[in-house]
């Protein structure tokens, strides 16, 4: 009798015990699954997202390749380059506005410091457009996205002896596949982009004319082309057609001293002859 009690608190003690072990081992999982759960929810409050919507004025299309970046920075201190906080950058597709969904850890947002937003669109490294005012970055607090305006960087004009598409007085010598010459016009059309306003300026065949122009690496647009009243009756078809050919060009070439504009499809509309200043 005293031998069955025994072998009876031996198995009710080991019972215990295996029953302590698995309930230590169950809770060892419970413990582990909600440290991971915290984690996961601190590394989840950390990650927040900024919106916003990059655009230009120009009537003009980004080549292809042409880069969207959007930028978080910590613009507190004024004598020192700004901290990059976080970069986004996306192929530009389409027209404007280029919407950027930008990531950055809510941990180094530091408060009191000031946060802004910058926006370039790029080809090939070269810079294109960018913002000219600072963003605030928060002025939203995330409810819309924020609107940034680019402004389109002058490229810098480059003295190698060779005709340069601005400033440069560019003479009619082919429209289509005709060819101009002084038996076709008693003078012939010409045409200049100026540097400083963007306008483009010069002569149709009868009368002169002034509108618009944009340019983006080799993308180029003409627009608002209006032209004096005169009538010339040996003159006016050549300058219908000249205007049209204006109206149409989508791109250009600069070959030594010869302008070529085309259309959107690669068509040769005009070429054009530098005259010497």
């Amino acid at each position: 009798m005293q031998k069955n009690k025994h072998r009876l608190n031996c198995k009710t003690t080991l019972t215990a015990v295996v029953v302590t072990a698995l309930l230590m081992s169950l809770g060892g999982c419970a413990t582990t699954e909600q440290q991971a759960a915290n984690v996961e929810q601190v590394v989840t409050t950390q990650q927040q997202s900024l919106t916003a919507n990059v655009f230009y004025l120009q009537r003009i299309a980004l080549p292809p390749g042409a880069k969207v970046s959007l930028v978080l920075e910590d613009v507190s201190k004024m004598d020192v380059p700004a901290e990059v906080i976080a970069e986004q950058t996306i192929t530009a597709m389409g027209a404007p506005p280029y919407q950027l969904d930008l990531s950055y850890s809510e941990a180094q947002i530091k408060p009191q410091h000031h946060y802004a937003l910058r926006a370039q669109i790029t080809l090939d490294g070269q810079l294109l457009f960018t913002n000219t005012q600072q963003v605030d970055a928060f002025a939203n607090q995330g409810l819309k996205p924020s609107e940034i305006l680019v402004s389109q960087v002058r490229a810098e004009v480059k003295n190698d002896g060779l005709a340069a598409l601005v400033d440069t007085q560019w003479q009619l010598s082919m429209l289509g596949p005709q060819v101009i010459t002084a038996e076709v016009t008693q003078q012939q059309p010409y045409l200049v982009f100026t540097q400083d306003d963007n306008k483009v300026v010069g002569f149709a065949g009868c009368n002169r004319f002034s509108g618009r122009y944009d340019v983006l690496a080799n993308n180029v647009n003409l627009t608002q082309l209006l032209a004096t009243k005169k009538l010339c009756f040996q003159q006016m078809n050549l300058e219908t057609q000249f205007l049209t050919a204006l109206s149409e060009a989508d791109n250009y070439k600069v070959i030594d001293n010869t302008l070529t504009l085309y259309s959107n499809v690669g068509i040769a509309l005009g070429q054009f002859t530098a005259q010497e200043k």
